[in-house]
């Protein structure tokens, strides 16, 4: 038994399909999950380009060399609390903002 029985028709022109198809690539959806999806007024984003997983697992891996870095230097005394901190909230800044936009 489906879960969805009701069928909604709906007429488009040729101008307001194309965009709606262009919005449906956009979105990486099926056309029927991204009317879903507006309808329960949820803020659709475009998906991400390819470059940008590649982008996210490099920043990530920074991220975690930095970490590493931080508690060697810290277990040696190497480098003070504050020097760590700092290292640490760039990484965070830095995850933050490619998660954010992009």
């Amino acid at each position: 038994m489906r879960k969805r029985n009701h069928v909604v028709p709906l007429h488009l022109n040729k101008k307001e399909l194309a965009h709606l198809e262009t919005q449906v690539e956009l979105s990486g959806q099926s056309r029927e999950e991204y009317l879903r999806t507006l309808i329960m007024g949820a803020q659709l984003r475009a998906r991400p380009c390819t470059h940008h997983a590649d982008l996210l697992h490099k920043v990530a891996g920074l991220c975690n060399n930095a970490n590493q870095l931080a508690r060697i230097a810290n277990t040696y005394g190497e480098a003070d609390a504050a020097s760590v901190e700092e290292m640490t909230r760039i990484a965070r800044e830095v995850w933050k903002e490619v998660r954010e936009n992009w």
